[in-house]
């Protein structure tokens, strides 16, 4: 795999630089880039299969550098000191990102992710996660890849997830449905504290949506009227859940 650094600090380049040669002998570096101008030169030139990217740039950041190119025909991962806000939002937007100072496990794991994506980086990605940087206090939107490009959904649209092996179905507000090629654990992960809860092995649900529980049948009943099953082992836990929300 081939890849280029763009960063304005010259440490924390060099840095990026020796730890992809301890860690991920299988990344060529082909260059370094002190700013998104370079950079913008650089991706048109070596067509690279990775791009390691600071968000905050003098002159030109991230999101100025990535939308003047026509397609992003490769991974970007973020290399940024943000706060948790920001490290959410760039989850949301379903984009990688790597915190500084960075970790050489995670270096290994975002490298092998990359080198497995398969769906390309979308503009409309990087314009989410611009949108939801420059606008704290509103809701964060889930970014969904379908077979019909990606979607955003409001967190609060979203009645309950459902796991399929490698894909989660989701049902949406309006008896709408999306389906993503991702695990019912990878978006636990992103939805746990906007208040959903893994209430079954193949069930994440919104306790904003639920009406009752159906402890008779041990379902949760939601506003639109479907209901879905809960574990035994998580009766209590739900319960909880639905006197605190």
């Amino acid at each position: 795999m081939t890849a280029i650094i763009v960063d304005d600090e010259l440490h924390c380049r060099e840095v990026l630089n020796i730890m992809l040669g301890m860690h991920c002998p299988e990344v060529n570096l082909l260059q370094e880039c002190e700013d998104g101008f370079i950079a913008i030169e650089a991706i048109q030139k070596h067509k690279p299969d990775i791009v390691f990217m600071d968000i905050e740039m003098p002159g030109m950041n991230a999101f100025d550098t990535l939308q003047k190119l026509d397609k992003i025909e490769f991974q970007v991962i973020f290399t940024t000191a943000y706060d948790q806000y920001a490290l959410k939002a760039i989850k949301f937007s379903a984009l990688d990102y790597l915190l500084k100072p960075i970790d050489a496990d995670e270096l290994i794991v975002s490298v092998a992710k990359a080198s497995e994506q398969k769906v390309q980086v979308q503009q409309s990605q990087i314009q989410q996660l611009q949108y939801s940087l420059q606008n704290p206090s509103n809701n964060f939107k889930l970014m969904i890849a379908s077979n019909e490009g990606p979607y955003f959904i409001l967190t609060d649209d979203i009645l309950f997830a459902e796991g399929h092996n490698n894909y989660t179905h989701f049902h949406l507000t309006g008896q709408r449905k999306l389906v993503a090629s991702k695990t019912l654990l990878e978006f636990e992960n992103l939805l746990s504290e906007q208040g959903f809860m893994r209430v079954h092995k193949s069930f994440l649900v919104n306790l904003k949506h639920v009406e009752r529980y159906l402890s008779k049948n041990g379902t949760l009943l939601l506003i639109d009227g479907s209901e879905v099953e809960v574990s035994r082992r998580k009766k209590d836990e739900v319960r909880n859940g639905l006197f605190k929300r």
